[in-house]
């Protein structure tokens, strides 16, 4: 499994995508957002989604689900993903997810298998923080996908704080 400590630039044509979940103890749904980047980091666009309740790694991989669904059908066809989740990144790298018993998981195993590139990466959570937003920023009241092509304005000061990030 490899963890990201800094940004990685990328090669010609790929798209980075940071994703993450959210579950809150004092509200009735989880939530969870993702964002796409060009190469330069530049925003491609977003997205958002508030579900009900579920447990931290079954919000976490339909994060990842929701994201992969996304990138496919935006035409994305080389993905690097990154996620603080460390025990998803893992599942996923080592093909954990072909026989498990959480449907999320067995959706991705098929999805990771179509005519695509995808990398997964696991990041620190500090790095994480404009997936995190997105994930934290969303209607609750609204339960369907929203897709953002321009960021929210409360994300203007952490474009780029996933960017400048370095642990040593």
């Amino acid at each position: 499994m490899c963890t990201l400590l800094h940004w990685s630039h990328m090669e010609k044509g790929w798209i980075k995508l940071n994703t993450d979940g959210a579950v809150s103890s004092s509200s009735p749904t989880a939530s969870i957002g993702g964002v796409f980047k060009d190469l330069d980091a530049n925003w491609l666009c977003g997205y958002s989604l508030a579900f009900g309740k579920g447990f931290v790694f079954k919000v976490e991989a339909r994060a990842v689900l929701e994201d992969l669904f996304i990138a496919w059908e935006k035409g994305f066809r080389k993905i690097e993903v990154e996620c603080d989740s460390a025990l998803l990144v893992e599942l996923l790298l080592t093909g954990g997810g072909a026989n498990n018993s959480l449907v999320e998981l067995r959706l991705l195993d098929q999805l990771l298998r179509r005519r695509w590139k995808v990398r997964i990466c696991h990041i620190p959570r500090i790095q994480n923080v404009v997936a995190d937003h997105m994930a934290k920023c969303t209607a609750i009241e609204n339960s369907s996908l929203q897709l953002f092509e321009d960021p929210y304005a409360s994300m203007q000061g952490l474009l780029f704080t996933d960017c400048d990030v370095s642990i040593l």
